[in-house]
């Protein structure tokens, strides 16, 4: 069976796959699993395994997607969601790891600034690839529509970041490193169901 994914889908969601692997390096600093070891073996092995993981869930999109069209298009929101995530994360970790701050005011401050950077980012994903058609909405005002639909999933994801890494706290046995990011993940389901339902009926219509 003939699935959806072209040739241009491929390449940018091989690109998808490296970027998920630059920005798993600093969450994987931070919080210092076991497992991991910086080292030019395991950066090779983050971006190939990303890169292959994405071409493959993609290529599995496009043959469901033949019959469910739908489908695709969710696919590839999902892919340029996981990047928005990866990208928020990655620079969350780095300021925090930079700053060795990791709850408090500021770490609110950390979480502006990881969000700004990787919305921008996911609205051109999403503009140019996810719900590209011809005659699209002007840049400026569609770009406007995406910030409004994000903001409030944003001020949301805050709430909980500064929740659980402040007034709760990390548990004994939980490093605040890990506490931060357990926090910063908990907001995500919520925030993808939010912004592709935005996106889709009033952002890119």
């Amino acid at each position: 069976m003939q699935g959806l994914a072209t040739k241009r889908d491929y390449l940018l969601v091989s690109i998808i796959g490296v970027l998920f692997g630059l920005f798993a390096i600093p969450i994987l600093e931070n919080i210092r699993p076991a497992f991991w070891h910086l080292s030019a073996s395991s950066v090779i092995f983050l971006l190939a395994g990303f890169a292959l993981f994405a071409n493959l869930a993609l290529g599995i999109a496009g043959l469901i997607g033949a019959r469910y069209p739908g489908i695709f298009q969710f696919a590839k929101y999902a892919a340029t969601g996981a990047l928005n995530s990866f990208t928020d994360l990655g620079l969350f970790n780095l300021l925090s790891m930079i700053f060795q701050i990791f709850s408090g005011s500021l770490i609110v401050v950390f979480n502006v600034i990881s969000f700004s950077v990787a919305v921008t980012n996911s609205y051109f994903w999403n503009r140019l690839w996810v719900f590209r058609k011809a005659g699209a909405a002007p840049l400026i005002g569609s770009y406007a529509k995406f910030i409004g639909v994000t903001l409030s999933g944003a001020a949301i994801n805050s709430a909980i970041v500064y929740v659980i890494t402040t007034t709760i706290g990390a548990p004994l046995d939980v490093t605040p490193e890990l506490w931060e990011n357990v926090a910063k993940l908990i907001g995500v389901p919520v925030s993808i169901i939010w912004n592709f339902f935005g996106y889709k009926f009033f952002v890119f219509k």
